[in-house]
């Protein structure tokens, strides 16, 4: 289990208590969440989610990081390897970027650090990224990680129609 990834310009590191504040605005603003099946979340629907990443770091060794600019120090977004609750089978690499982040690469590049790390580290024969058909953006990224469109499911919570992408080892 590893607790930090870098990248060239990031750290992935494992979630402080410090960072909650900055977690629930994300998640309490509605255009930053609009693909995330809810268009906010609120500060206790965070703290559950937050002890949900945990939960899923001890039982797997693996989950969502934080990610930290590294020049500033600044929190950027989440990024990572969890099992999603509609396709266990395979861990999905996933994101989500604070908007004034957004455009430069940077979830591109934590993907790729994440695939890197669950075909050489964990030994994944197989990772996803799932997201709706209108996330115009993480399709564009999961495009250029390699990803190839493969499933459709139904998100038995939000009732959104997900697309699994598939990348093979």
């Amino acid at each position: 289990m590893r607790d930090e990834l870098e990248t060239p310009r990031l750290r992935l590191r494992r979630w402080r208590p410090e960072d909650l504040d900055t977690l629930v605005r994300w998640h309490a603003d509605p255009v930053l969440m609009q693909h995330m099946g809810k268009a906010s979340f609120t500060r206790e629907e965070t703290e559950v989610m937050l002890a949900h990443v945990e939960r899923h770091w001890q039982a797997h060794g693996f989950g969502l990081w934080a990610a930290e600019e590294k020049e500033t120090e600044a929190l950027i977004g989440r990024v990572g390897l969890s099992y999603h609750r509609e396709w266990p089978d395979d861990p999905e690499v996933g994101w989500l970027i604070d908007a004034p982040w957004q455009g430069r690469g940077l979830a591109t590049e934590a993907g790729a650090a994440c695939i890197g790390y669950a075909f050489d580290d964990l030994g994944f024969e197989r990772v996803v990224s799932i997201t709706t058909a209108e996330n115009a953006a993480s399709r564009r990224v999961i495009a250029k990680l390699g990803f190839s469109p493969w499933q459709e499911v139904r998100d038995s919570v939000f009732g959104l129609r997900l697309i699994v992408h598939a990348l093979d080892r």
